[in-house]
């Protein structure tokens, strides 16, 4: 699969994921997504982890007020580096997914 097309795919799961993430949880959407891009193998795992946590950061900053800067800082990143997983434009690392995960898991704990 070229780039191209898993940059369409990731742009369209996040999209689903934003839309009716607020209705289902994280296991329900991973099950819809790779039900749709199995025979593709399009998205892995942590694509569609990395993109449902992305969103939930979001709906989080915009609920607590938080700026990119108080984002970043939290999860131990750059701006850029935020702003370019925010845009799909670069795969997660493992020590920004662990990051992803921990911001979130505090975050609604409260």
């Amino acid at each position: 699969m070229g780039l191209e097309d898993k940059d369409f795919i990731l742009r369209q799961v996040q999209e689903l994921a934003e839309g009716i993430g607020k209705f289902l949880g994280k296991d329900s959407i991973k099950e819809l997504i790779n039900y749709d891009q199995s025979q593709e193998g399009a998205l892995t795992n942590e694509d569609i982890e990395t993109i449902l946590l992305v969103t939930t950061i979001r709906d989080i900053q915009e609920s607590e007020g938080m700026s990119d800067k108080d984002i970043s800082t939290a999860l131990g990143m750059t701006e850029r580096d935020l702003d370019d997983l925010y845009n799909n434009e670069r795969s997660v690392t493992a020590v920004e997914l662990e990051a992803l995960r921990d911001f979130v898991a505090e975050k609604e704990t409260y």
